[in-house]
């Protein structure tokens, strides 16, 4: 019993941490708390939707697991690809006659929120997959998996929002949205899945690449954060705290 209590916390609390992480940056109209439950549930349920997916996907494309070819192509076409449009597609749904989506960094926030609905949803579904290696499993996916999982999101977050304030360049910034995180989720995954297939050395060699891969993911993550933080603060003035009346 003990054992299935640490194996929950290990696949929630990491992207509990970095939810608050993220909610805590939106500090000037900060979201309400019923519409980051409901872009959490949205992203639960894309984890279905992606399975979805990939079943199409499975009709008109046969994948492998023998070689570096198949672990490629199993890294985009099983992984990055149908999770990645299910994202994006409950992201649209969630956001398109939001009247709370007002600010830059709030398609940041929602995405987030979704992304991270995903990656427990996933998680918990590994660790009773993986009862019998709960902990080296869980560990794993805390500290590659549900990053990769937020960092992605960051991005479809950052291009969505720049397709909703940016009219002239809409067309651009949704294919931004969803291009960037298929391509870093599919380099990520492709990494990792390679390392069944390749001797030791080169095995060792790309989890490195991975962790490198991870490094510059998080610092341009941080960087289209901070960009859009910026962009709000010249729209959106200060209010102090005197003058400050909740609307909600």
């Amino acid at each position: 019993m003990i054992y299935g209590l640490f194996s929950v916390l290990l696949a929630i609390v990491p992207a509990v941490l970095l939810i608050f992480f993220i909610v805590g940056k939106d500090k000037k109209q900060p979201e309400p708390p019923g519409q980051l439950v409901k872009a959490f549930f949205y992203g639960v349920l894309s984890l279905f939707v992606a399975y979805a997916f990939s079943k199409v996907i499975e009709l008109f494309i046969y994948v492998g697991d023998a070689t570096v070819g198949d672990m490629i192509n199993r890294a985009f076409w099983e992984a990055a690809i149908p999770e990645e449009m299910s994202k994006l597609l409950m992201l649209w749904l969630l956001l398109r006659k939001n009247k709370y989506f007002d600010e830059h960094f709030d398609g940041i926030v929602y995405a987030v929120m979704i992304g991270l609905g995903f990656a427990t949803a996933e998680n918990l579904l590994y660790m009773v997959s993986n009862y019998d290696r709960w902990a080296i499993v869980g560990t794993a996916r805390a500290v590659l998996t549900v990053p990769g999982h937020y960092i992605d999101a960051v991005l479809m977050g950052y291009y969505y929002s720049l397709a909703q304030f940016s009219p002239r360049k809409r067309v651009f910034y949704w294919i931004m949205a969803l291009f960037v995180p298929i391509l870093l989720h599919g380099l990520y995954d492709a990494l990792l899945m390679v390392v069944e297939v390749v001797p030791i050395f080169l095995g060792l060699l790309s989890i490195v690449l991975c962790i490198v891969l991870c490094y510059f993911m998080h610092k341009e993550a941080l960087r289209r954060i901070n960009k859009h933080l910026q962009a709000d603060s010249i729209i959106v003035p200060e209010v102090s705290e005197s003058s400050h009346t909740p609307s909600q």
